[in-house]
């Protein structure tokens, strides 16, 4: 058996060496685009806490030291871009998170948000109401998006129907209490018990608040979960590259209020 001459047998080297550097190369562009999961920080993390508190800080005025009158959901507080998918947002916005498992991928986190939200609240002697019996908050469910196009056409054509269900409301059943609270900047939480209706079922729900002051705006944020699908009548969405879509999601927000009155 004659010897491989060395200069064969470098290149051979060369060529096993620049393979295994491709072959990584193309692991990590799929776990990094496909596999990695983008799904930004929950309302209650420290990360979404600190942005939050920047954005309310940045987007109050003056002290209000009467917190009795109207407030609505404020319109100049932060920006929604498309980073508020895969990033802490630091803006008005409400959403849901679900998991999912696609061909060849594997499971994912994946999270849908709107800006469009809507809501009025009124304070009286240190008590948080809707206005007039309105909904506390009012979602646009056509305007939910998630960092995939064709999930969003599902979403609003076969899960939540949104050319029949426009639009979610939580509606509180009675006034969230805060008589006892002397320090309204540190903020405080309550477990307030609502009526949640989507995809036009209404269902009572008890949802963790929490909130806090600085001069005229309020910041409420809080989450929900886990909520069956099922009970709101919504069918999975249906794709060719998704094998399961998990029964149970859950609902969050954070939404910057402002006195008006």
């Amino acid at each position: 058996m004659t010897e491989e001459k060395p200069q064969k047998r470098n290149k051979r080297k060369i060529i096993i060496f620049g393979a295994l550097i491709l072959l990584g190369l193309i692991l990590f562009l799929a776990w990094f685009f496909i596999i990695r999961d983008t799904s930004p920080a929950s309302v209650t993390s420290s990360e979404a806490i600190e942005a939050r508190n920047e954005t309310l800080s940045s987007c109050s005025a003056e002290g209000t030291e009467d917190v009795n009158g109207t407030w609505l959901v404020a319109t100049d507080c932060g920006t929604f871009d498309e980073s508020c998918l895969t990033e802490v947002c630091a803006t008005s916005f409400a959403g849901f998170r679900i998991k999912e498992e696609l061909v060849g991928v594997g499971g994912k986190t994946v999270v849908g948000r709107t800006p469009n939200v809507t809501g009025a609240l009124v304070i009286n002697e240190k008590l948080i109401n809707s206005k007039s019996n309105q909904p506390l908050i009012t979602v646009d469910m056509a305007s939910l998006m998630t960092d995939n196009a064709a999930r969003d056409n599902a979403l609003r054509n076969q899960a939540i129907e949104t050319a029949l269900f426009p639009t979610a409301t939580f509606e509180i059943k009675t006034p969230i209490d805060f008589s006892n609270e002397t320090d309204l900047a540190a903020g405080f939480t309550r477990d307030v018990t609502g009526s949640l209706t989507i995809h036009g079922v209404s269902r009572e729900e008890t949802i963790t608040i929490s909130a806090s002051f600085n001069g005229n705006t309020i910041l409420i944020f809080g989450e929900l979960g886990p909520i069956k699908l099922s009970d709101y009548d919504i069918e999975k969405p249906r794709s060719a590259v998704v094998l399961s879509v998990e029964d149970n999601a859950s609902m969050e927000f954070q939404i910057f209020f402002k006195k008006t009155s």
